[in-house]
């Protein structure tokens, strides 16, 4: 574990209303840590908070130190078992967003991710052909340095927020929320750049276990490289 071992996620940070977003948040906490994890969201994440990232019996919590016993995150280690899919173009990916499902009811409307403000990061996915989800997304100015060096949180967001419009709608819609996230940055994405951000169902089975529902994810550059790819497993409320 690196030097950082508290972080506080600021209020434009949130996905679900005065809850930090999961994919943000799992990438603070993960960046902290220096082997593969996956982690488990245990309960919704408080803004503007001190959390304290503490080593465990079983890997790592991400904690209030007023109650250490009730850990927000839980950082596993894990060997990566990402599956794999073909690549999308980015103008596939870009007709995709256009059959975006959007409805009065937006589940985290001020989600900075995907939510329904015209500031969010618009990762708003549709269907593809093919049954798999996908959506256009090109890295926001916000989240580059002056040294042009991009904060990959906000890719940890998308992706996250991408495979959550899958699960939630395909075959039918039903709202969910993340309980675990992995995502593996394969090569380092870049300033002023798109991608096609890809969701199906991954290693998972194509529908619902009862309340339970897992998807994959991947991200493309416009050559067809994977840059990164991810795993979730969600449950719906």
């Amino acid at each position: 574990m690196n030097s950082e071992q508290t972080i506080n996620i600021k209020s434009w940070f949130q996905g679900p209303t005065d809850s930090g977003q999961g994919g943000w948040t799992a990438h603070r906490f993960v960046r902290a840590i220096s082997e593969p994890v996956t982690v488990a969201v245990k309960r919704p994440i408080p803004l503007e908070v001190d959390l304290t990232i503490a080593a465990a019996e079983h890997g790592w919590h991400l904690i209030d130190p007023r109650e250490p016993d009730q850990p927000f995150m839980v950082a596993t280690t894990w060997t990566p078992d990402y599956a794999k899919t073909d690549p999308v173009s980015l103008a596939d990916a870009a007709d995709a967003r256009t059959r975006f499902p959007l409805h009065d009811d937006h589940p985290v409307p001020v989600c900075f991710s995907c939510g329904a403000n015209a500031d969010s990061m618009q990762v708003h996915s549709g269907p593809l052909p093919d049954g798999r989800w996908a959506t256009d997304w090109t890295v926001p100015e916000w989240a580059v340095d002056a040294d042009g060096n991009v904060d990959e949180g906000a890719l940890w967001a998308a992706i996250d927020c991408a495979q959550g419009w899958y699960v939630g709608n395909a075959g039918g819609r039903r709202h969910a929320v993340t309980v675990q996230l992995a995502v593996e940055v394969i090569t380092p994405i870049e300033a002023q750049t798109s991608y096609s951000l890809v969701t199906w169902n991954g290693t998972y089975p194509e529908t619902w276990d009862g309340r339970k529902r897992g998807a994959g994810g991947a991200v493309f550059a416009s050559d067809g490289t994977c840059v990164a790819r991810s795993s979730s497993f969600w449950i719906a409320i």
